[in-house]
């Protein structure tokens, strides 16, 4: 089990790919969430799972829905094991 936090950034602040990520993120039972950060124009995922899992979850970002555009991921590893709840959630909109 590992702990990641991908930002995604490009053409994402599409309310849809909130959703579409959360409903990802519980298919592939993954724990964590998502929350889209207006002001740097990106969507952050916190997720918590196998790392093969985290890998798909990745691959079917970078795709995602028809109406987003992913330019960049970035990818890193949470060294503290964050408090995590069971499955997927989206966390309110930040400014």
């Amino acid at each position: 089990m590992a702990t990641q936090l991908f930002t995604f950034s490009g053409d994402v602040n599409k309310p849809d790919f909130l959703h579409w990520i959360c409903h990802r993120g519980n298919r592939l039972g993954l724990d964590g969430w998502v929350r889209e950060d207006v002001s740097a124009r990106t969507v952050e995922v916190l997720a918590s799972g196998p790392e093969e899992l985290l890998d798909a979850m990745e691959l079917g970002c970078s795709l995602g829905p028809m109406t987003v555009w992913v330019e960049d991921i970035e990818r890193c590893t949470c060294a503290a094991e964050p408090n995590i709840e069971k499955g997927f959630s989206i966390l309110a909109v930040e400014d």
